[in-house]
């Protein structure tokens, strides 16, 4: 083997060694996605959870319901303590299932790469096969000539027969090579089927795993509903509260009322001497009342230092998730960084890779997509650090006055470069200026443009408008997608949100218009969503316009 085969082969190394390295790159930052998704969700289980320990200490005030609601809520804390202790195990079991979904995809790679290898040699005694037919055509055709021949040339006898002999011992040659041949061409596709079967089998345990997935899915919203179901006690014993206290407040007029009638009978028991028994009485009975009052009074006395105790407690809890939250954001920051410095090199090497590689190679289209894949790690990125900058307070913006039709056009035009299936139509445009930070305001369209053509995988077009209206400038960009259900559109700009349908079926964190809306904020503006499932979406941002630069026309 010569040196150039060996630099060869040495650079099919490399490039597969590369992908390898990206592919773990992307599902180790798919895994830290899923942590962090998994931390949100126990955040919102302990904060639901110290939501019914409120409800829990409001019940106390209940004097007539306290130990039977006492014992209810004991029984309701054992049950969401079974149900946290099952949320977990299927977490645990969810991780296990995703590590082995994850060695289940590397045994598939690596039998399609074994199948490919399979193919090209089947290809490649398939044309060795071509190659001995034809000659073996081209002999029978000079043996016929040599027939027809034969009494012309009765002189040549014995050199023909000597030929044709010599003919025949390589056809029976090569008629033995290609029974070889076609030996190794059975034994090839058992080993194809072989590994067919496996594949099979390998896509039967996903979809097991799949469905799985899927009933752990329904276990969780069983036990939301059941938290709904919690969350209407609650409220139902919030309103038995407030008909408690309405009777306690009409407890104490009843005790001054009764309080005022025994000054007038003190009075009346001095001019009235017959009525003495009767109001003695009645004093008898207003004292055990004011006993009785007075204990509550103490009741209610050590109810509230318990609330006392129970506030100084949640403010802690605030205190800790304030806490938690900066970890986080730190974590997000520093793994962000840390991400950058390896992505480069790869990039470089990537580039490199690009260049120097023959484009009618079949290795040129896995160097085009690892550049892609490079690209989407370093918007995903990006979106952690202005994530981080915007929970920290420390995003700025760049204030300048500029065209804001170039924002339109620059954004359009760059996202229309990377999509070729769907056109982006400018439909109606502002020549005007704006006094803002046109690198965001550009962020936050190509944001909503990457969207669109996300989720129209059917459709062709999209639509963008700007017009002033109400001084203020009003953006709509309109897709003929799946569009969004109703009860979706409020949480869609929360951080990590992704609507449960359609996640399963289309890449993404949850982040970009988390990102968009807060530099819409920044702005001074607001985001609004206009969508009906099965026809599309259309999102407006409204930006209000300073006086002095909303009335000045646009410098070209």
């Amino acid at each position: 083997m010569d040196k150039r085969d060996l630099s060869d082969e040495l650079i099919f190394a490399n490039r597969e060694l590369v992908l390898q390295n990206q592919e773990k790159a992307k599902l180790t930052a798919e895994l830290i996605l899923a942590n962090i998704e998994l931390d949100l969700q126990n955040e919102e289980k302990i904060r639901r959870a110290n939501e019914l320990v409120i409800a829990n200490i409001e019940l106390d005030f209940q004097n007539s319901e306290k130990l039977k609601r006492a014992k209810e809520l004991i029984s309701a804390n054992k049950k969401l303590d079974l149900l946290y202790e099952e949320k977990e195990k299927r977490a645990a079991e969810l991780v296990i299932a995703n590590i082995e979904l994850l060695f289940q995809n590397e045994e598939k790679e690596k039998r399609a790469t074994e199948l490919a290898i399979a193919y090209a040699q089947l290809n490649l005694q398939n044309r060795e096969k071509e190659k001995r037919a034809a000659e073996l055509l081209l002999a029978n055709t000079e043996l016929i000539f040599q027939n027809q021949e034969k009494e012309k040339r009765a002189a040549e006898l014995i050199v023909a027969n000597t030929e044709l002999v010599f003919q025949n011992q390589e056809k029976e040659k090569r008629a033995a090579e290609l029974i070889i041949a076609n030996n190794e061409l059975a034994f090839q596709n058992e080993e194809k089927e072989k590994r067919a079967a496996e594949l099979i089998i390998a896509n039967s345990e996903l979809v097991f795993q799949n469905q799985e997935k899927e009933k752990r899915a329904a276990e969780l919203i069983i036990a939301n509903n059941e938290l709904a179901f919690q969350n209407e006690e609650k409220e139902k014993r919030a309103a038995e509260l407030i008909i408690a206290n309405n009777e306690l407040v009409f407890q104490n007029q009843e005790k001054e009322r009764r309080a005022a009638e025994l000054i007038i009978a003190n009075a009346e028991l001095i001019f009235q001497n017959q009525e003495k028994e009767k109001r003695a009485a009645e004093l008898v009975i207003a004292n055990t009342e004011l006993i009785f009052q007075n204990e509550e009074k103490e009741k209610r006395a050590q109810e509230l230092i318990i609330a006392d105790t129970e506030l100084l407690l949640q403010a802690r809890e605030k205190e800790r998730r304030a806490e938690a939250e900066a970890k986080k954001d730190e974590f997000f920051n520093i793994v962000s960084h840390e991400f950058k410095t390896p992505l480069t090199s790869i990039k470089a090497i990537n580039q490199l890779l690009e260049k120097t590689a023959n484009k009618t190679d079949k290795s040129y289209a896995f160097i085009l997509n690892a550049g892609h894949s490079i690209k989407r790690l370093e918007r995903l990125i990006e979106d952690l650090l202005d994530v981080t900058k915007i929970n920290s307070g420390q995003i700025d913006l760049n204030i300048t006055a500029f065209n804001f039709s170039d924002a339109l056009v620059n954004s359009i035009f760059n996202v229309q470069q990377t999509s070729h299936q769907h056109q982006i139509l400018l439909e109606n445009d502002i020549d005007i200026r704006y006094m803002g930070d046109q690198f965001r305001i550009e962020q936050v369209m190509v944001n909503l443009l990457n969207n669109a053509i996300k989720y129209s995988p059917n459709s062709s077009l999209i639509i963008v408008k700007a017009e002033v209206e109400a001084g203020q400038i009003v953006v709509i960009v309109q897709d003929f997608g799946i569009g969004i259900a109703k009860e979706d559109i409020d949480q869609l700009f929360k951080r990590f949100y992704r609507v449960s349908k359609t996640a399963m079926h289309y890449q993404g964190v949850g982040l970009g218009l988390y990102i968009a809306s807060e530099i819409i904020k920044k702005h001074n503006g607001r985001f609004s969503i206009e969508s009906e499932p099965g026809k599309g979406s259309s999102f407006y941002f409204y930006l209000p316009l300073e006086q002095n630069i909303a009335t000045q026309p646009a410098i070209n």
